[in-house]
């Protein structure tokens, strides 16, 4: 190599290098940016550990890097110092990088590695804000990638995916001065954690509010620096609330025996040839033996739920699938199925008819919502809207899980109950019909954003800001199921008494109430039919 480039090349890592790349998306072919930070000092010759770090709403793969309120202990000095590679991803924009936001922070982290040295064992996440919440959600569904998380004042925490963290470690930091949602949504995961004894710490900044977090990228970088994750452990517990995230290490969860509900499996090395499996609301997986752990050039032996379910040989290129049926456990050997972590559209789960979407005043789209809602609670009604409402329309024809997880962003948490009269909710449904002091939305918001109430369960009209009919008995007392936002952030208005429910919380999230409806029918289909109207 000339000289002159060596004494070029020198130079820039001397400095190091902040670059603006793109990759060219698989989904639809379009370029998708993102920023890339080489620290000072750099050698391309060895290899390094990467932060993903994520932006807040309204941000973009710039942010991180340039916005004053991230500027007092930034983040490319902090890489400087602690020798770490930071990259920024897009996600797409405002998609809590859940769907397609996390398909690009997945397909950025591809990217990276094709283009720079990076240490598998040293792939961690932070974020701020809605950052903060995708770097929770990233590395609860994907254990086996990611070594740590840095959430920062992230909004909510995930906590039905806590035992995943057993693996991974998490540094929690909000402001004290930040909203009472921000410190709710993070403390009802941490407990969690805390009680399945993760490793977890959790800090809340005091004189701080929501962008005090940010403030110090040093101290942030240096705890990540020093976590590693071990690629091939001899024992794991994994939990997957859809099979879109069911694959972690030698296991891949293909199947659900009650979709709706939680499944696991914890797996164990019992020897080089002797595996072991305690399942939980499994109906199928495949387990691909990872030549670290176990000898494939002998016959292996395969426990599953204290039966031995299998003995043979699973050579390189092929896996064994296991289904539960009637007689037990059944074991196949069969050619492994490629897996990438950046697969889309991977896991079809219904049909639908023709497309639903948030618009208009009975909403399609919500009227379904709230039908898997009341099923997945055994609620008398269900109530939701679409404040904030960042989602996709359900397409029509093959629907799949990711359809599901993009069609009600950006909210997912535990879904709560709370008895309510038929007068209570009418008061409710009147606070939330359309004023333009109420039901303002931000310019990241898609179409369909809107406070006015859709429901399952009952039937209403409204003209001005009156419910002027419905099917509502004054007296009688319902039990409604809703969206934790509801009582935590008052998503939707609740006529003075937010803050003064006896609710319960029910231990299913939003997501597996949706994908639990669609895949007990397999069809998708959600009719106007008169919920919700307008009288003029």
């Amino acid at each position: 190599m000339p000289r002159l480039i060596l004494c070029l090349l020198a130079c820039c890592a001397a400095f190091g290098q902040d670059l603006k790349l793109h990759y060219r998306s698989p989904i639809d072919g379009t370029e998708q940016p993102y920023r890339l930070y080489l620290p000072a000092g750099h050698d391309l010759a060895r290899a390094y550990p990467l932060v993903i770090a994520m932006h807040g709403t309204g941000g973009n793969q710039d942010t991180l890097f340039d916005g004053e309120a991230y500027q007092v202990k930034p983040l490319k000095a902090a890489a400087d110092r602690h020798g770490m590679i930071v990259v920024s991803p897009f996600g797409r924009g405002v998609t809590e990088f859940r769907g397609i936001g996390e398909h690009d922070v997945l397909s950025v982290l591809e990217d990276v590695q094709r283009r720079y040295r990076i240490d598998p064992t040293r792939i961690t996440l932070t974020g701020h804000s809605m950052g903060g919440t995708g770097a929770a959600y990233l590395a609860l569904h994907r254990p086996d990638v990611f070594a740590a998380a840095a959430p920062l004042a992230a909004a909510y925490s995930f906590p039905w995916l806590a035992r995943n963290a057993l693996t991974t470690p998490f540094l929690w930091i909000g402001g004290a001065e930040d909203s009472d949602f921000y410190h709710r949504g993070v403390s009802v995961g941490v407990e969690r954690m805390r009680k399945f004894g993760v490793p977890v710490l959790a800090e809340v900044l005091p004189g701080e509010g929501h962008r005090g977090p940010v403030k110090d990228f040093d101290r942030v970088l240096a705890w990540l620096a020093a976590q590693r994750l071990d690629p091939h452990p001899r024992a794991y517990f994994f939990e997957a609330d859809t099979p879109l995230h069911g694959q972690a290490w030698w296991t891949a969860i293909e199947a659900m025996r009650e979709p709706g509900r939680m499944a696991s499996i914890e797996a164990a090395a019992a020897s080089s040839a002797k595996a072991q499996f305690k399942t939980n609301n499994v109906a199928a997986f495949c387990f691909d033996p990872d030549p670290e752990v176990f000898r494939r050039d002998q016959p292996v032996e395969v426990w599953t739920d204290g039966s031995r379910v299998f003995t043979g040989a699973i050579p390189a290129a092929r896996e064994l699938c296991l289904t539960h049926g009637r007689n037990g456990w059944q074991a196949r050997v069969q050619t492994a199925k490629p897996r990438p972590m950046t697969a889309w559209r991977a896991h079809p789960v219904a049909t639908a008819p023709e497309s639903l979407d948030m618009t208009g005043t009975e909403k399609r789209l919500a009227n379904w919502i709230t039908d898997a809602m009341r099923a997945a609670t055994g609620a008398d009604l269900a109530l939701y809207n679409g404040w904030a409402y960042r989602g996709l329309p359900l397409p029509q024809g093959t629907v799949d899980i990711v359809d599901l997880v993009q069609c009600s962003r950006p909210f997912d948490q535990y879904l709560v109950t709370v008895e309510l009269t038929g007068r209570d909710i009418v008061e409710i449904l009147e606070d939330n019909i359309p004023h333009p002091k109420k039901d303002r939305t931000l310019a990241v918001d898609m179409p369909g954003a809107s406070r006015l109430v859709q429901l399952s369960g009952a039937r209403y009209a409204y003209t001005g800001h009156k419910v002027v009919e419905s099917t509502l008995v004054p007296d009688r007392v319902y039990r409604v199921a809703m969206e934790g936002q509801v009582v935590e952030r008052e998503s939707i208005l609740l006529a003075g008494r937010f803050k003064k429910l006896d609710y319960r919380t029910t231990g299913v999230p939003l997501t597996l109430a949706l994908y639990g409806h669609t895949a007990k029918s397999g069809k998708i289909v959600a009719a106007r039919e008169g919920r919700v109207r307008e009288v003029r």
